[in-house]
Parts: structure tokens; C-alpha cells; sequence
């Protein structure tokens, strides 16, 4: 039923979205359900996810009401003693249980349209009420939404078909569709679902009240060691685990990350990665954002996976120190970037030094591995090793403020 509605629907846009709404057809039918689990089962994860709520450090989510988050999120982390902060993080098979048992996707069933709709049809724009905009960009802009029979939250990115075919995107939506299918991760924002009509696409995305990572910034001016490490931490997890996708982000900065209700961060904004078909697949794409370009995308060479971490070093630096490294016009930037020419600030610590320029380097090759990232000293010492507060915290929002 829905892929003979999806088809329907299809038949009515015009000829150049036939790209796109294949594309998106293949994922919205091709999906497979979350399979159901033994209460055996779930009473072994439920077993393992209070070992890792017995060893976190207690926070208060309340205090992360609007503004206070910015205030309160940094004294909590420079109260933890160095003994918390050395507590050990989860292992791999245990962060994965972690995952499966607290994200948001995984309380929902088999898929947010079944619990939302109670029937077997895709959503229309009809399904939701709106409240304020949270961001816009060159192709659509992104609305805080509701659903009407649920009252569930989310965040509704509307992008233009006619924006999508002149600037010749088909390629970047169906990859950005991709990816939000295929990544299921806590401190990745989770797209629960695509549908479109006439005239646009949407994403039914996962709603961070926070909003972005620059904002934050804006807020403190810059991190302390402490929540810049915590931070970096974070989004180290999040691009290993896109990498094991083999999926590269390609425009990593402040903007496109996300808070939560606890102060965790979201990465989000797939629409410039791109996905690694075969091992030695190199791309040559120049995009991203200028403050954040690698050299070998600055010196239009072949690239992979590495532009990801050395976009890692140059966030490290802008959140410790609130400027980007290679700030200046943009042909200043561009001749910084390929002369690996930045200088630190006096406060900067040793071991943060070493580890931005351990990613901060000219040769793709010589750049730290993320894992090494994770086990650095300086993230070692200074980042808190698991979420901050409970993943699964309440949002109650005001969808007209």
C-alpha cells in the first residue's frame, strides 16, 4: 500500500526528480524493522544498562533548562575529580548495548510512522502542526514540529525540489537519505523518517532543544579543557562509528553539531558527506565549510576519510580558543590551511598542543586515527567517558514560543 501511494505521488513531479524519488522509494520500502527480542534478552540489556547507570556520576537534568545548561554543564564536569574522570569507558560491546537500549529510535517499535499513524501509509505535511524555525539554509529551511495524534516532538527539514534539481543536489539528497537511514547512534541525530509532495522533501528529524554547538560557544566565548575534551570525545565516537559505515561527513564545525536536553551533542547535517562504495575509492569533491578545509581538498588532490579528522583538530582549537586556526580573508585562510601555518594561544595546555597537531598535519597519512584520538592523553584526562545525564531525558516544549 504505501509503496503504491509513494509511486502514485511519484507520477505527479516532474521529470527531473525522477533521480531523487527513486532514490528515496528504495529507502523508504528496503528498510528493515528492528527485530523483535526475547524478554531473556531484554532482561540481559536491561542488566547491563543499570551497570553503566551505576558507575555515572549523578546530574541534574533540570538545571539544563534553557540558558542554565551553559553555566551549569561546565561547573558539573569541573567538579568531577580526577578519579571520575579516569573511571574506564565502555567497551565497545557494551556501549553498543548501551546504544540498542537507550536510543530514542529503539523506544519507539518497529518505526515512527507505525506508532504514529496506526496504519500502513506514509506521512504528509498534513500530519504535523508547526512551531518556530530553527535553522535555514540554501535549499530549505528546518520547523519544530508535532505530530497531531502523538503530540511527539521533532524536527521537520522541508527542502525545494526546484532548489534540489538547479543546483544539480539529487545526488547529495539521496546520500544524505542514505546515511540518516543506515546511522543509528546516540550522539548522532536519528532521521526517523523521509516522505515528500509536489513540491518539497522532508526529514522528520530527531529534535536537540539545545541547538547548535556554535551557539553554545557564543554563550562561554571558550571551553575549559574539561568540556572542550568531553566534547571531542563525543564527537570522535560518532565519526569512528560513521566511518565503520563508511560514510564521510565532510562539513564538520560547530554549526552542524547539536545539543540535547543533557548538554550531549548530535552530529548532524549529512548533506555534504558521501559514502565510500570500495576500499580505495578517493574523492575529489571540494566542499565543506573554508575554515575547516583540509589541504589536500585546498590543493583540489584525492581525499578520504582523514578529512574527518582533521576537521577534529581545527574543532579542537576553535573550542578551546573560540576562533577557528586559520582565520583570515578567505585567500589568507586558504594559504594558512596549505602551509599548516597556526599559532596557540599562551593558555593552551601542553597536551592539547599535541593533540591538535597530531591531527593538524599536512599529510593525510601522518594524521592521528580516531581511536588513537580516544585514547590520547589529553581526552584521557580531562573528557567525561559517558553521556551526560540519562540519554532518554524528558522534552516538554512550547511548539509556539
Amino acid at each position: 500500500m504505501v509503496l503504491e501511494q509513494f509511486f502514485a505521488v511519484s507520477c505527479c513531479v516532474p521529470a527531473t526528480d525522477t533521480f531523487v524519488v527513486t532514490s528515496l522509494i528504495y529507502f523508504l520500502t528496503k528498510r528493515k524493522p528492528q527485530p523483535s527480542m526475547s524478554d531473556k534478552m531484554n532482561e540481559d540489556r536491561h542488566d547491563a544498562y543499570a551497570d553503566i547507570e551505576a558507575v555515572k556520576v549523578p546530574f541534574d537534568v533540570a538545571q539544563c533548562d534553557g540558558d542554565s545548561m551553559y553555566t551549569y554543564l561546565p561547573n558539573w564536569l569541573n567538579g568531577l575529580t580526577d578519579e571520575q574522570l579516569r573511571a574506564p569507558p565502555m567497551t565497545p560491546n557494551t556501549f553498543q548495548q548501551y546504544i540498542r537500549h537507550s536510543h530514542l529510535e529503539a523506544t519507539m517499535g518497529n518505526s515512527v510512522r507505525k506508532m504514529a499513524l496506526n496504519e500502513d501509509r506514509l506521512f504528509t505535511i498534513d500530519d504535523f502542526e508547526f512551531g518556530r524555525p530553527l535553522g535555514k539554509g540554501a535549499f530549505g529551511i528546518v520547523y519544530l514540529a508535532r505530530l497531531k495524534k502523538t503530540k511527539f516532538i521533532c524536527a521537520l527539514k522541508m527542502l525545494h525540489k526546484s532548489k534540489i534539481n538547479e543546483y544539480s543536489m539529487a545526488e547529495q539528497v539521496k546520500i544524505e537519505t542514505e546515511s540518516g537511514f543506515k546511522l543509528n547512534h546516540p550522539l548522532i541525530l536519528t532521521m526517523y523518517d523521509v516522505f515528500h509532495d509536489e513540491k518539497r522533501f522532508y526529514f522528520m528529524l530527531e529534535y536537540a532543544p539545545h541547538g547548535q554547538l556554535y551557539r553554545f560557544l557564543q554563550k562561554v566565548r571558550r571551553f575549559s579543557d574539561r568540556l572542550a575534551a568531553s566534547y571531542i570525545y563525543q564527537i570522535c565516537h560518532a565519526l569512528e562509528y560513521c566511518h565503520s559505515k563508511s560514510i564521510i561527513h565532510r562539513d564538520l564545525k560547530p554549526e552542524n553539531i547539536l545539543v540535547d536536553c543533557c548538554g550531549n551533542l548530535k552530529l548532524a547535517d549529512f548533506g555534504w558527506s558521501t559514502k565510500i562504495r570500495h576500499a580505495d575509492t578517493m574523492n575529489t569533491t571540494a566542499c565543506g565549510t573554508l575554515d575547516y578545509l583540509a589541504p589536500e581538498i585546498v590543493g583540489h588532490k584525492q581525499y578520504q576519510y582523514q578529512v574527518d579528522n582533521w576537521c577534529v583538530g581545527v574543532l579542537a582549537f576553535e573550542l578551546l580558543a573560540g576562533r577557528a586556526p586559520f582565520e583570515g580573508t578567505d585567500d589568507e585562510t586558504k594559504s594558512k590551511i596549505a602551509t599548516i601555518n597556526y599559532k596557540f594561544p599562551d593558555y593552551f595546555s601542553q597536551p592539547a598542543r599535541r593533540f591538535i597537531d597530531n591531527l593538524l598535519q599536512k599529510d593525510p597519512k601522518k594524521r592521528m586515527p580516531l581511536p588513537d584520538c580516544i585514547a590520547h592523553p589529553w581526552l584521557q584526562k580531562n573528557a567525561y567517558k559517558y553521556m551526560f545525564g540519562p540519554y532518554k531525558c524528558p522534552v516538554y516544549v512550547n511548539i509556539d514560543e
